[in-house]
C-alpha cells in the first residue's frame, strides 16, 4: 500500500525527469520555428540567407543584414516578390517577406548635379551646358556584382552627334545674343544717347537683324514660344538696351514683343522649307481637311520635353536607322550590356520619335 506522500513525491519526481528528456528538443523545435530563410537574387547571382532569429521586424534591419552578410558598398533598395501579381514590388514592409519567400537587390545609381555660383553670369553658364551638350560625354557607373560595382565605370562618347538638337531647357533670364556689328556699334551709342538726354534710338536700320538673331536663339530652346515666353525675350531686351524701348508702351516693349511673335511665325516657315521635321509636321498639308487651320492642333512639346521632333543624324536615314532599332531590341536581352544599349538609344532617338 502507497501512502499520499509517496504517490506524490513520485508524480513530481516522473514529471520533471520527463521535462528535463524532453526540453532539449522542444527549445530545438522552438528555435525552428523562429528561424528564416530568404533567396537572395543579387546582379546575376543567387544566395541563400539564413535569419537565425526570423525576418527582422524593420527594412532597415533587413538591409543592414544583406549588406553585411554579401559585402555589398554601393547603395541598393530591396525588391519583394508578390505571388499575386508574380512580379517583384519594392519593399516598405517587413512583414511583407515570408519564410522561404524570395528578394532582390536593386541597385541604385548615384544623381549627378552640376552646380554654378550664383554670381555668375547666364549667358557664361549658357555657353558652359552648351559645351558640355556638344562633347555629348556622360558617364555611368554599372554594378556588374557586388564587389566590381562601386569601381566599375563606362564612359561613352558619341560622335557625329547632330548640332540641331536641344541641349538645355528655357532660361529663367534670356540671353541676349551677340547682333552684327554694325548693329552692336549702333546699339552702343544709342545706349550712350539714351543715358545722356533719354533720347531713344530710331530701329529701323536695326530691326530685321536683331528679330532675326533673336529668332535664331529663341528656336534653340522651342520652335513653339508661349506668349509669356516672347514677352521674357522683349524684356530681357530692353533691359539691355534701353534705347530701345517704345514711347507710348505700358512696358516699353510691347511692339518688340508682336514683331517677335511674328517674325518666329515667318521663321518657322522658312524652316519648313528646308525640311525640317519639327515644324514639317504642322504643315498644312499634312493636316486633315477639317483641321487646315494654321492654330489648330499644332503639335508642340510637351511640358519640360526639350527634343521633340529632332531629325536624323548626318549620314542617316529611316532604313539604316530601323536597322539599329532591330540590333537595339537584340542587345537589350543581353546582360551586363547597358553601355552599348545607351550608345544605339541615343543614336535612334529620332527615329524612336
Amino acid at each position: 500500500q502507497i501512502n499520499s506522500y509517496t504517490l506524490a513525491h513520485y508524480l513530481i519526481t516522473r514529471s520533471i525527469s520527463d521535462y528535463l528528456r524532453f526540453w532539449p528538443m522542444g527549445w530545438q523545435f522552438r528555435m525552428a520555428e523562429m528561424e528564416a530563410k530568404l533567396r537572395v537574387i543579387i546582379d546575376d547571382r543567387i544566395e541563400k540567407l539564413v535569419l537565425p532569429s526570423g525576418i527582422p521586424p524593420t527594412v532597415e534591419e533587413l538591409h543592414n543584414i544583406v549588406k553585411e552578410t554579401f559585402g555589398i558598398s554601393t547603395e541598393f533598395s530591396l525588391q519583394y516578390f508578390d505571388l499575386e501579381f508574380e512580379d517583384y514590388f519594392t519593399l516598405h514592409n517587413s512583414d511583407l517577406i515570408q519564410h522561404k519567400g524570395t528578394i532582390k537587390v536593386l541597385h541604385t545609381s548615384p544623381i549627378l548635379l552640376n552646380l554654378y555660383a550664383a554670381h555668375e553670369s547666364l549667358d557664361s553658364s549658357s555657353v558652359q551646358q552648351s559645351t558640355d551638350c556638344d562633347s555629348a560625354s556622360f558617364e555611368e557607373s554599372t554594378a556588374s556584382n557586388a564587389e566590381s560595382s562601386a569601381s566599375s565605370q563606362d564612359t561613352i562618347i558619341l560622335s557625329g552627334r547632330s548640332t540641331t538638337e536641344r541641349c538645355q531647357p528655357w532660361p529663367k533670364q534670356f540671353p541676349i545674343p551677340q547682333f552684327a556689328y554694325e548693329t552692336e556699334m549702333y546699339l552702343e551709342r544709342g545706349n550712350e544717347d539714351y543715358k545722356k538726354n533719354g533720347t531713344l534710338l530710331t530701329t529701323s536700320k536695326i530691326k530685321a537683324d536683331i528679330l532675326e538673331k533673336l529668332a535664331e536663339t529663341v528656336y534653340t530652346y522651342t520652335a513653339y514660344p508661349s506668349g509669356s515666353q516672347i514677352s521674357d525675350v522683349a524684356e530681357a531686351l530692353v533691359n539691355k538696351y534701353p534705347c530701345l524701348k517704345e514711347p507710348g508702351s505700358f512696358a516699353g516693349y510691347y511692339g518688340w514683343q508682336q514683331s517677335l511673335k511674328y517674325k518666329m511665325s515667318n521663321y518657322r516657315t522658312k524652316l519648313r522649307g528646308y525640311g525640317v521635321p519639327e515644324v514639317l509636321c504642322n504643315a498644312l498639308k499634312r493636316k486633315t481637311p477639317a483641321d487646315k487651320k494654321s492654330a489648330k492642333n499644332v503639335k508642340k512639346p510637351r511640358k519640360a520635353e526639350i527634343n521633340f521632333l529632332p531629325p536624323y543624324p548626318a549620314g542617316e536615314d529611316e532604313e539604316s536607322q530601323e536597322q539599329e532599332r532591330i540590333l537595339l531590341l537584340t542587345e537589350v536581352k543581353k546582360k551586363d550590356n547597358n553601355a552599348l544599349i545607351k550608345e544605339k538609344m541615343a543614336k535612334t532617338f529620332a527615329h524612336r520619335r
